[in-house]
């Protein structure tokens, strides 16, 4: 049992790294665009980073389910990877974050304004 939990670990180690990596060569890129002044490649690698954050919070929630299921470590590697190098970032956010980052953004400046407490 404990050479499992060993390998498992040693498993989830690996994909981080990776993952690690893949994060160093998309602020890379990231850093490429601002310096160029390329508004469509900054767009692109902020929706990466907006992406990515918001998958990064629901694993901090569901990270005890996640854990358990089998190949999580692959194919979270394979949903990054696909974000980073393979256009995803885009397929998510236009259609499904976009509209309610929108509506968070404007109850919270609504909100704001009025001086009333964000709940």
């Amino acid at each position: 049992m404990a050479d499992d939990n060993q390998g498992r670990a040693l498993h989830f180690f690996f994909a981080d790294f990776v993952i690690a990596l893949m994060c160093l060569w998309a602020g890379y890129k990231s850093h490429r665009a601002i310096t160029m002044s390329d508004k469509d490649k900054m767009r692109k690698w902020m929706i990466f980073w907006i992406v990515f954050i918001t998958w990064r919070l629901l694993e901090i929630f569901l990270d005890f389910i996640l854990y358990y299921m089998p190949l999580y470590p692959e194919i979270k590697m394979s949903i990054i990877g696909g974000l980073v190098f393979g256009g995803g970032a885009p397929k998510i956010y236009d259609p499904y974050l976009q509209t309610q980052i929108d509506s968070l953004a404007k109850m919270a400046e609504k909100k704001m304004k009025t001086g009333a407490r964000v709940d």
